[in-house]
């Protein structure tokens, strides 16, 4: 193996996901000779795009949130002297949650969305108000009081209605894979807060612009970056760490690593269960990644005008989220009607996204050319005609999201967000190795 002298950085950051590079723009700028390894030949991870026929698809990431003022990706773009640099618009509805007996728009005015609620459930009008203020109003200590909890309690307290509770866990199951009786109140809540009050904000361009953007300041802070190229061994001696190895036995030697990517990636496979002890081991075996997905992408010739472009549009077929979420889990996508439905701003490029299991790689290989003709015949039922119209069709599997990021069963939320699951002893972010 051969030691890389002009490698000598302070930081090495192990990929180029958005928080990778985010991360890579602050220890930049505050004078870190800092390094980005990335597996993929573009940065971003889930928030890339890629082209066809001259039309942009998003990978996997639809849409962000929290760019209010003050709101965290707000300030992350200001702090890093960026938020000139990209054009980010807002939808107005940001959602559509369409179920067999409602159409409830989600209006960048919260008024108006409480408003679409009151009318629909009249006899809820009391406890909407009071939820929607409730979630306005959260803050650091209140968030601490959800941990311990599910969301199902949450919506308890506050409504009766059974279809009401189901609209409202939409939204929760689409944005993290987890129906309200298993989600944590705490993930649910923020979900709320950052996606559903302050969300349908998207990059012109596609989502690879903002990774693009990020990058480009990353380099403009003296940031290097390494595309193309794995990781396969954080360095360790006497439980600190020297470096890492990359895919071609070379050794890159830095003063500090950050893993931007899995806890069992990082762990069980770039350090290895002989240098952790057996508890962490176990933990990490017993981690429950969130569900993946099938996505379907879809160019038309023409627009089809029956969404409003860059609004996500949820179907829910009926009002049973636990099923739902058994039949998501399980991977079963023939008996599966209820997706997310969202046509680009340039109307032409349309994305389905269905959460699902990993299941296993045979399964997709042998099944995803049928599955991609069920499900634009179940998208065709809410826009006629599209098989008329189409002009390229594509899909992307649960082992797709695996191949893009190498996360656990292609998990495209991390690890569940189960109440269980916060605050695992030897995952927090400085971990027992120095360094």
């Amino acid at each position: 193996m051969k030691l890389i002298e002009a490698y000598n950085h302070d930081v090495v950051i192990i990929g180029s996901g958005i928080s990778g590079l985010v991360c890579g723009c602050y220890l930049a700028k505050s004078g870190l000779k800092t390094l980005i390894i990335e597996k993929n030949h573009r940065p971003g991870g889930y928030c890339s795009s890629f082209k066809r026929d001259g039309l942009i698809f998003d990978s996997c990431v639809h849409s962000l949130g929290s760019l209010r003022n003050n709101g965290y990706l707000s300030l992350i773009l200001n702090e890093l002297e960026i938020s000139t640099k990209i054009n980010i618009i807002r939808c107005d509805p940001s959602d559509i949650i369409i179920t067999p007996d409602y159409k409830i728009s989600i209006w960048n005015d919260i008024g108006k969305t409480i408003d679409e609620f009151r009318k629909a459930f009249p006899k809820e009008e009391k406890n909407i108000v009071s939820f929607f203020g409730y979630l306005e109003n959260l803050n650091s200590r209140s968030y601490l009081k959800l941990r311990d909890k599910n969301f199902k309690e949450v919506l308890g307290r506050y409504f009766k209605d059974s279809k009401l509770k189901a609209v409202f866990s939409t939204f929760v199951l689409g944005n993290a894979g987890l129906p309200p009786s298993l989600i944590s109140a705490f993930t649910a809540a923020s979900l709320y807060k950052e996606f559903m009050l302050d969300g349908g904000y998207y990059p012109q361009g596609g989502m690879q612009t903002l990774a693009d953007v990020l990058l480009k300041r990353f380099k403009e802070l003296g940031g290097n970056i390494l595309l193309s190229n794995i990781v396969k061994k954080i360095k360790l001696k006497e439980g600190h760490v020297e470096g890492v190895e990359i895919e071609d036995g070379k050794i890159i030697d830095s003063k500090y690593v950050v893993s931007n990517v899995d806890a069992r990636q990082t762990f069980l496979e770039l350090i290895g269960g002989n240098s952790l002890n057996e508890g962490l081991v176990n933990d990490l075996n017993k981690l429950e990644p969130s569900l993946s997905m099938f996505i379907l992408y879809l160019a038309v010739d023409s627009n089809i005008q029956t969404f409003p472009a860059g609004t996500n549009v949820w179907v829910l077929s009926h009002y049973d989220i636990e099923e739902l979420f058994r039949l998501e889990k399980n991977a079963d996508l023939e008996k599966i009607d209820c997706f997310l439905l969202r046509v680009l701003p340039n109307k032409r490029s349309i994305m389905v996204l269905i959460n699902c299991g990993f299941k296993n790689i045979e399964y997709w290989q042998n099944n995803k050319d049928k599955l991609t003709e069920d499900f634009i015949k179940k998208v065709e039922q809410f826009m006629p005609n599209l098989s008329e119209h189409l002009i390229f069709k594509d899909s992307a599997t649960p082992f797709t999201l695996y191949k893009r990021t190498l996360n656990y069963q292609g998990a495209a939320y991390g690890w569940a967000g189960l109440p269980s699951q916060f605050g695992i002893s030897g995952l927090a972010q400085n971990t027992m190795f120095n360094n």
